[in-house]
């Protein structure tokens, strides 16, 4: 105890250098150092804890949190609030069942105040005494006690008084001029779900409370913090609570397909009976601080619930599941661990090391208390917000929670592949059905020529045997065998396949004309000795560019969805490459494989000529095919300005010995294979540039094949 302590002035053992320093290496933002501050309030027996954010000048942000536990009298404060470091489970005041169930361990969960404020109040109630403190660390020197003064409470101003006066006992904590400009929170809604997180809200003894303000004319309304997690968006659970959660899950859904048959189908959610995994609870002999193991065997037990989503795609996954919230700043698909009911790790899932592509569907809350037992050592990292890897603990839980979610994601993956092979199996049949009815087409065109041939024969021996009349008659019958001959070409109605077939031909007709149009400026510049070598290479471009779309558009018109006789469509462009990839370039390419990564599952909708985009995946797949490649990698991110498409393959790769200038390879006629004409990098780099507001770069420094980056703007 402080010798300098008086009635009125409370002093710490530590000075203010030592507490920043604490206070720094503890928190990393506001959220943990809020949450500590609420802990403190259920481990001081509150079965109620409010919190009152003002953030409506963000930059100098209130924050009020007060309960109604025991609240702290003098004595109080001097022997236990300004003595950091002292661990509370070894209070003899209190029981050893309460014990069991405090959250804080260290002593220094106080250091919050300090990290949010320089100034904080301290107004606490007992059954015996009120009184008001202030921390003030402006203007203080690093070498000075940090000290409580005693303050009237009547000139404090409580932005939340009329809630806190309710309370008989308690504390408060009002915190002034606290940065939340980083918070990235906006709505009641985010903070809600971003502080149900740090708790086991579920099974707390108590309740938590928030208000949150943002604008002047809002009222102080107070908001039950609940979990609000998106059951129905799940496909399968893992489950050993003694909570139902399987009956808030949906019994089938809908996965996202672009086939309407497929999409329709409903899939059975999957239940995973907790008897498969009997290793979530028993007992072993754990290392002491001293590298000894305990003689005898703790008891330990994983509980929790493990699910993992069907979608991560926003729009999709709330379709499913309406409290499916995913943004910015709120990420649900996360692994949470808690520790007596208090959040430990955010997501434990990077203590898997699980590089899986659907381990970021998974989402769960598990508590495992056997980290933070009083018996054994403390294994908490420096900043309290993790666990050191290689203690034989977190070995133990890593070893239990890898057959889980491994199960979990197999799951996910099985029913993507089924959907796939249905999808597959769709289009195949689509292309028989498309084969079959060309084949028809064929037969009929066939016996077409042959009725016309025999009409031919008929005409010309009727014609023969009349060649000797009149030659009235002679010039009436060549009449009539040349309208018989126009009428066997010619149909006066035309079947609904011929009508869509022109449709889906529309766009070849508008590039013949181009085609046609270049044609004709050479040809008549040639005639007036008008022709020069640029003219003509400029012709040859634009030819180039049109008999490259004609390419394209044969290649996708039967499959295309969409109206073929539009040259601009909106949609999502992503989708759109993963889809062509997957289908026209897999036809194209059989000796190819193409492997679209999307995993922030990035949508971009927007106007596009499909034509163009097709130009520029086929000449992308041409090359790597030139370069004897196997695989071709797209993978889809984002910066600031410009969605990325990353496009990297295994060939042979540039042969940086002969080009000098890699950029030199995008104009028209430059080439990097032997049997290249270097009239495709020239296309993709017009396109990108053109239409797509972009850019388009060669990676030289890639030397395990070719890469190529293409940014679209966004």
């Amino acid at each position: 105890m402080n010798t300098k302590n008086t009635k009125d002035e409370i002093y710490f053992n530590f000075s203010y250098y030592a507490l920043r320093l604490l206070g720094k290496g503890l928190y990393s933002n506001a959220w943990t150092a809020i949450a500590e501050l609420v802990a403190n309030g259920f481990d001081a027996n509150a079965k109620n804890v409010k919190i009152y954010i003002n953030a409506m000048n963000k930059e100098k942000s209130v924050i009020e949190i007060f309960d109604d536990g025991y609240g702290m009298g003098y004595e109080d404060l001097v022997s236990k609030y300004t003595l950091i470091g002292r661990d509370k489970r070894d209070d003899d005041t209190i029981d050893e069942k309460t014990k069991k169930q405090l959250m804080g361990r260290k002593g220094i969960g106080k250091l919050a105040a300090l990290y949010l404020s320089k100034k904080y109040y301290l107004i606490s109630k007992t059954k015996k005494e009120c009184s008001a403190w202030c921390l003030n660390s402006i203007n203080v020197k690093d070498s000075d006690l940090p000290r409580l003064d005693r303050l009237d409470e009547k000139k404090i101003k409580i932005e939340s008084a009329s809630f806190w006066e309710k309370n008989k006992t308690g504390t408060m904590v009002k915190l002034t001029d606290v940065d939340l400009r980083n918070f990235g929170v906006q709505s009641l809604k985010g903070l809600k779900a971003r502080l149900a997180d740090f708790f086991q809200v579920d099974v707390l003894d108590g309740k938590m409370e928030v208000a949150f303000l943002t604008h002047h004319d809002e009222k102080i309304m107070f908001e039950k913090v609940e979990k609000e997690t998106a059951f129905k968006n799940m496909y399968a659970l893992f489950n050993n609570t003694s909570r139902d959660i399987e009956c808030e899950l949906q019994k089938s859904l809908k996965f996202k397909s672009s086939v309407e048959q497929v999409f329709d189908k409903e899939r059975p959610t999957v239940f995973f009976d907790k008897k498969k995994f009997p290793n979530t609870s028993g007992e072993q002999c754990f290392l002491l601080s001293d590298g000894r193991k305990t003689k005898r065997g703790i008891p330990y037990k994983l509980e929790g619930w493990i699910g993992i989503h069907s979608s991560i795609d926003k729009e999709f996954a709330s379709r499913n599941d309406s409290r499916y919230l995913r943004n910015k700043v709120y990420q649900p698909n996360k692994l949470r661990l808690y520790v007596r009911k208090k959040l430990a790790v955010e997501n434990f899932l990077e203590y898997l090391h699980n590089t899986q592509a659907f381990s970021n569907y998974i989402e769960g809350e598990i508590s495992f208390d056997i980290l933070d037992d009083d018996r054994l050592p403390d294994i908490a990292t420096t900043n309290r917000q993790g666990f050191d890897e290689d203690s034989d603990r977190i070995k133990l839980l890593v070893e239990i929670l890898k057959p889980i979610v491994g199960a979990l994601i197999r799951q996910r993956v099985n029913i993507g592949e089924k959907i796939k092979e249905e999808e597959d199996s769709f289009w195949k049949e689509q292309e028989r059905i498309a084969n079959e009815k060309a084949e028809e087409e064929r037969q009929k065109a066939e016996q077409s020529e042959r009725d016309r041939k025999k009409a031919e024969r008929d005409r010309d021996k009727a014609y023969e045997d009349k060649k000797k009349q009149e030659a009235r008659a002679d010039a009436a019958e060549a009449d009539l065998h040349s309208e018989r001959k126009r009428s066997s070409f010619l149909m006066e109605n035309i079947s609904a396949e011929q009508l869509d077939f022109a449709k889906r031909l529309h766009q070849v007709g508008i590039n013949l004309n181009t085609i046609n149009s270049n044609i004709e400026t050479i040809t008549l510049k040639k005639k007036k000795n008008t022709l020069n070598f640029d003219d003509l290479w400029e012709g040859i471009k634009d030819i180039s560019y049109c008999v490259k779309r004609m390419e394209v558009l044969f290649s996708y018109v039967l499959q295309a969805q969409f109206n073929t006789e539009n040259e601009m469509i909106k949609a999502d462009i992503f989708c759109f490459i993963s889809d062509y990839c997957s289908t026209i370039l897999k036809k194209g390419y059989p000796r190819l494989t193409f492997k679209v990564q999307n995993e922030k599952a990035l949508v971009f909708t927007r106007f596009f000529s499909p034509q163009n985009i097709g130009v520029v995946l086929d000449n992308v797949a041409s090359n790597s095919k030139k370069a004897h490649a196997k695989n071709i990698y797209v993978n889809i991110s984002e910066n600031s300005k410009y969605f990325i498409l990353d496009f990297t393959d295994d060939g042979v790769g540039l042969d940086l010995s002969k080009i000098t200038d890699v950029d030199s390879l995008f104009e028209f006629g430059k080439g990097y294979t032997e049997n290249g004409s270097g009239v495709g990098l020239y296309h993709v780099k017009e396109i990108v540039e053109r239409e797509l507001e972009g850019f388009v770069q060669i990676d030289a420094k890639y030397n395990k094949g070719f890469k190529l980056i293409i940014g679209i703007g966004k």
